[in-house]
């Protein structure tokens, strides 16, 4: 009998421009929906890594894939109209030309803008096209370009049947089509290597399937109760002195929460509400079951120190995701530990956001272990392509920070509290520290939102130009705090000085 021909799987090339950080995460969701459709898609975000050569990829990627989607936006029409392809991730954008040589049966084109009046390339100008703008009915596109891919449209031309008259067998029916149901992953059997499990909770996160994530939660909170006593009773009789020595026991111990800060970040860049929100992880952190509150202190509050890599790995997802208004619900939530009575906001708390007892007490010491942390942690290249993107969305998150707290002072009618010669900073400004080329990208990243960056003072009732107003007297105080740490030895503009300026 001859062997079943195996069913081929269509294999995709996603070509987009990237317009911002909220289009790059809409192209993640459309890719993976198309994964679990059964599409094999190759994507820059998946599958182009450090040191890469991108126009080389882009090549070998369209030659490799059956079909080639055009996320055509109106910036990435106008760039394959010019033919620019140029270095870089601009070198992701299909040419014309390219088109031309390949033949156009290859490449569908996926609307997705704002205006009524579609455009689009000159080149595939009378292509089929789905569009799957906003306004659009998403489901039903989104059926279509399925059926496209796996070559199944609504109806087919049946099969020629036999004369009527032709002698047939009685009593015989024909069999019903055959249908195997799609092969749903093994969650309780979830890898341990934590690119992984974030590929995994980002999957389920943007399906919306809750009994998943919190099976997958589930996972990697049962053992870390166990693991961080385990941890404590190794280092409570031998803490170091050393910084350096210090710094590595704490990741050893932080290293317990790496799977669950994965799930976490996945939620916040799948964009779906109900996995965004993570910030009841935080109380979690801080009370750990069993956890002895008599000690010494650097391990005591080795809490304080999880929950500061946390919040900073959270609060880089959000921007790096534009959801701002995500970090300014996150860093206004009171917060409320074990044996204390009373509850301050994040961005209070010293020991998360700036001073934890087991990086050193220092907050220089602790912003040089959290921009490095990549080196440590490789699995922060999944939620984060490289170490520049990285450090760029904390630099990023902190501004914002800072702006909180600005806008925090002003409405609890503070204000007078600016005219003072020195005045006490919540959060720290050590992200200045960083080379200007990052903090102008931070800086940008910062406001790719104005109106959620705005609506930090607005949903407090402060006017714009009462911001604006007593903003010069706080960047008085930040440039004193920068030269009474930094020895003053500081000398640099405040990237986000000009903000209100900028903002309009």
């Amino acid at each position: 009998m001859a062997r079943k021909q195996k069913e081929k799987v269509p294999k995709v090339f996603i070509s987009y421009s990237h317009d911002s950080p909220a289009h790059k995460k809409w192209v993640g969701e459309l890719a993976s929906k198309l994964v679990k459709n059964g599409i094999d898609v190759i994507l820059d975000q998946w599958d182009l890594g450090l040191g890469d050569d991108v126009p080389k990829f882009m090549e070998k990627s369209v030659a490799a894939a059956d079909r080639v989607l055009m996320i055509c936006t109106e910036t990435y029409v106008r760039k394959t109209d010019e033919g620019k392809g140029g270095v870089g991730y601009e070198a992701m954008i299909v040419t014309g030309e390219l088109v031309r040589d390949l033949g156009t049966s290859k490449f569908i084109p996926v609307i997705r803008q704002k205006d009524i009046d579609i455009v689009l390339p000159k080149s595939v100008s009378t292509r089929f096209y789905i569009n799957l703008s906003d306004n659009q009915n998403f489901d039903e596109q989104m059926e279509l370009l399925l059926r496209e891919l796996h070559q199944e449209p609504a109806s087919r031309k049946p099969p020629l049947g036999k004369s009527p008259f032709a002698q047939q067998p009685s009593g015989m029916e024909t069999p019903a089509a055959s249908f195997k149901p799609k092969s749903i992953p093994d969650l309780e059997k979830i890898a341990d290597d934590i690119q992984v499990v974030y590929d995994t909770a980002l999957e389920v996160a943007r399906e919306g399937d809750l009994v998943a994530w919190r099976r997958i939660v589930r996972q990697a909170t049962l053992p870390i109760s166990e693991q961080l006593l385990a941890w404590r009773q190794e280092h409570e009789t031998k803490v170091p002195r050393d910084i350096k020595l210090l710094q590595e026991m704490a990741l050893r111990g932080a290293n317990i929460y790496a799977k669950l800060f994965s799930i976490a970040l996945a939620g916040v860049e799948s964009g779906r509400e109900k996995f965004t929100n993570q910030i009841g992880l935080i109380d979690e952190i801080l009370n750990p079951r069993g956890w002895n509150p008599a000690g010494i202190t650097t391990i005591v509050n080795f809490p304080d120190t999880v929950a500061y890599i946390y919040q900073a790995l959270y609060g880089a997802m959000c921007l790096q995701t534009g959801q701002i208004t995500l970090v300014t619900k996150f860093a206004r939530s009171r917060i409320t530990k074990s044996f204390e009575t009373g509850s301050l906001p994040l961005y209070q708390r010293h020991q998360i956001v700036g001073w934890p007892d087991t990086l050193g007490r220092k907050s220089i010491e602790a912003w040089s272990f959290l921009v490095n942390l990549p080196d440590k942690w490789h699995w922060l290249n999944k939620p984060f392509s490289t170490l520049e993107e990285f450090r760029e969305s904390l630099c990023a998150y902190y501004l914002i920070l800072n702006v909180i707290e600005f806008t925090d002072t002003i409405s609890e009618n503070k204000e007078d509290i600016l005219q003072q010669k020195e005045i006490r900073l919540e959060v720290p400004l050590c992200f200045l520290q960083e080379n200007f080329e990052t903090l102008k990208r931070a800086y940008r990243l910062a406001l790719v939102e104005p109106d959620q960056v705005k609506a930090i003072w607005q949903t407090k009732g402060i006017l714009d130009s009462k911001m604006k107003e007593l903003w010069p007297r706080w960047i008085y105080h930040l440039n004193e705090w920068l030269n009474r740490v930094y020895d003053f030895g500081f000398r640099t503009t405040v990237i986000h000085e000009k903000i209100f300026d900028d903002l309009g």
